[in-house]
């Protein structure tokens, strides 16, 4: 931003700092920088946690098991699995696993998504596909299945 108009938006916008000097400027510049940094390590999931709560996404999916099952169940017994074999220090890494219903419910969406994604990018790179559509009805209420053949 151009200086003047810097100094324009401090005391129309800011004018409690208006006053302020240039040190006051620099040190909170230095405590966003902590506090993002703070924040950035807080937050962050480590690679094999999020990697650990994919897989039992999967597994709550392919059992067709409510998506609480994950924290109220599998989280429970594989910590108290850890605690018994490993010791108390390895719960915490265990601990780090988000299994959530919402956690699950996002994992599976975002799999889910990424299997369509795959699909559609070898089915119109396919020279050839077949196409078969059937439609039904069951309690009254209309069903379609479309099924696609291709050579990959």
């Amino acid at each position: 931003m151009v200086s003047s108009k810097l100094k324009r938006h401090l005391y129309s916008s800011h004018p409690s700092c208006a006053n302020k000097d240039k040190q006051y400027f620099k040190r909170c510049l230095e405590q966003n920088k902590k506090q993002k940094k703070f924040m950035k390590s807080a937050v962050t999931v480590s690679e094999k946690a999020l990697e650990a709560s994919y897989h039992v996404a999967k597994l709550i999916a392919r059992q067709k098991k409510p998506h609480t099952v994950g924290k109220t169940l599998i989280k429970p017994a594989c910590m108290e699995i850890v605690r018994l074999m490993l010791g108390p220090n390895e719960v915490k890494e265990v601990n780090k696993v988000s299994l959530s219903a919402d956690t699950v419910k996002r994992r599976i969406h975002d799999m889910s998504s990424d299997i369509l994604g795959t699909l559609i990018k070898k089915l119109l790179s396919a020279e050839k596909f077949a196409l078969q559509i059937y439609e039904t009805t069951i309690k009254n209420k209309a069903q379609l299945i479309a099924i696609v053949r291709f050579v990959d």
